[in-house]
């Protein structure tokens, strides 16, 4: 009887003990996993039907797949502690009946604009994440996302769907019923990997195969005056640019300021990206990137007409400076030299520092900087060595080109350093003011070309430089409208 009890006794310890173990094992467990949900940072939904229509402000997302309907929502996630997220559901409240599902997408470019994005200018997205079921009113709608978000980071998504009856969703504007992530983090102390997003404005650029283009003018549109057809000019190369994004699949289209180019009183700016820009070069928004020059910033309403019209496409207000990756190789920086629009461009400003930044932790081969009036010129307007600083800095890190617009001809100079003087890992200036407002009245024949300044035209003409970017290298091509025979062309290796 006593070894009965005495074995019955060690039992008991023994299965305590155990328990005692898997208590512990549990609350070790607890402790370093947790549920973390993330509210939304920015919403908005874009309509095929309205491409230049923004609905970042509305109380509701919509989904639809005819007319073709998509949400966008951002979220950045912080407070992971380096744990892996184990789980990440994308929750949504359904306004009302829908027989489709949505789907889920993620987005590569973060850099998109609540109160900006449209149709026309919403980033490229990825494969699908997740479908839900068909939607019931008032209920919540889950949506696996785990594979994209993996820690700490800012995370896009698309919504789409490719049924035709209309979803109607919560936006975050909605109150408790707003969209939410929702993660839960793993037990382990492993770091989970880190999402590497691709720092762009809108659009994404695609690649050609294995090479890009991108189109670049400055100085586009201007209203006729008197008998002189300016606008034809702008028609003219807003047609050039059409065929050659036909013969160039996924090119893109880069401006170089001075969009419109109207002085203050002879026409409200207002009106004159809607009038004159929109009709010649509006129908390729969609694959343009824009910067700004001084003519789109002059009265009545400043830079306003500006950000209303390129929305997402001129970069974040009320800098506009921005950057983005082309193909597989290269980054594309754009700078505001409207100092006193983006808070200067001085050392210590915050476009300065944030262009060093850009560039420090850039990991692109080859580099190409745009911004509009040029630091080196032999056209009507003179170098400018507001910019000096920059040229610096981009030589520093050994940037390949620079294009500018500001003076309404073409030029292009050998590779130059800081001081104007030749060097092997100088940099490239091309000076690309043709888009279609007038000819300056200069006579190019009396004025020498600048030191190390290889090609400029001497009697006015209009057309876009076509660049054409390999992983390693970079040809270019000015590329004339009908009635005009200037052309220059050439390639080189990036440094």
């Amino acid at each position: 009887m006593l070894v009965r009890k005495s074995l019955l006794v060690r039992v008991f310890f023994s299965l305590a003990a155990a328990l005692f173990l898997a208590l512990q094992v549990l609350t070790h467990s607890a402790a370093t996993s947790q549920t973390l949900t993330i509210n939304p940072v920015a919403d908005a939904y874009v309509n095929s039907s309205s491409p230049t229509t923004n609905y970042g402000t509305a109380v509701s997302l919509r989904v639809d797949g005819s007319p073709v309907v998509n949400s966008l929502l951002r979220f950045t996630v912080s407070g992971t502690a380096g744990q892996p997220v184990t789980m990440a559901r994308l929750m949504l409240y359904a306004n009302a009946n829908s027989p489709d599902g949505i789907s889920a997408r993620p987005v590569s470019n973060d850099a998109w604009i609540e109160t900006g994005i449209t149709f026309g200018s919403a980033p490229s997205m990825g494969n699908n994440l997740d479908t839900s079921t068909p939607l019931g009113a008032g209920t919540w709608v889950s949506l696996d996302v785990t594979s994209y978000v993996t820690g700490d980071g800012t995370y896009s998504f698309a919504l789409t769907s490719a049924g035709s009856t209309a979803s109607s969703l919560v936006s975050r504007e909605g109150g408790v019923n707003a969209p939410k992530l929702v993660l839960s983090t793993g037990s382990t102390t492993t770091t989970a990997p880190s999402k590497t997003p691709i720092k762009t404005s809108t659009p994404q650029p695609t690649s050609n195969g294995s090479s890009s283009v991108l189109l670049l003018a400055g100085d586009i549109c201007k209203y006729n005056q008197g008998q002189t057809d300016y606008t034809g000019n702008c028609k003219k190369t807003g047609d050039l640019v059409r065929s050659l994004l036909s013969a160039n699949p996924g090119a893109q289209v880069q401006t170089l300021g001075d969009n419109v180019n109207n002085d203050t009183g002879t026409s409200a700016y207002d009106s004159q990206y809607k009038n004159l820009y929109a009709p010649n070069w509006g129908s390729f928004l969609n694959v343009t990137h824009a910067a700004m020059g001084n003519h789109d910033t002059y009265a009545p309403s400043g830079t306003t007409p500006y950000f209303a019209y390129f929305g997402a496409a001129a970069g974040p207000k009320p800098g506009g400076y921005y950057s983005y990756n082309l193909g597989s190789a290269w980054h594309v920086i754009v700078l505001n030299a409207e100092c006193s629009e983006a808070g200067g461009c001085a050392p210590g400003t915050v476009q300065y520092d944030w262009l060093k930044n850009d560039l420090a932790s850039n990991t692109r081969k080859c580099v190409m900087a745009v911004w509009h009036q040029p630091r080196w010129t032999s056209g009507r307007h003179t170098d400018d060595s507001t910019y000096a600083p920059w040229w610096t800095l981009l030589y520093q890190y050994k940037v390949d080109v620079v294009a500018n617009g500001h003076n309404h001809n073409y030029e292009r100079f050998n590779l130059i350093d800081p001081s104007e003087k030749a060097a092997s890992d100088g940099i490239r200036e091309f000076i690309v003011g043709t888009g279609g407002a007038p000819g300056d009245g200069f006579t190019y024949s009396s004025h020498p070309l600048d030191s190390n300044e290889a090609v400029r035209n001497q009697s006015a003409v209009y057309g876009v430089l076509k660049m054409t970017f390999s992983s390693s290298s970079y040809s270019w091509k000015f590329m004339p409208v009908s009635g005009y025979s200037f052309t220059d062309s050439g390639t080189t290796a990036c440094h």
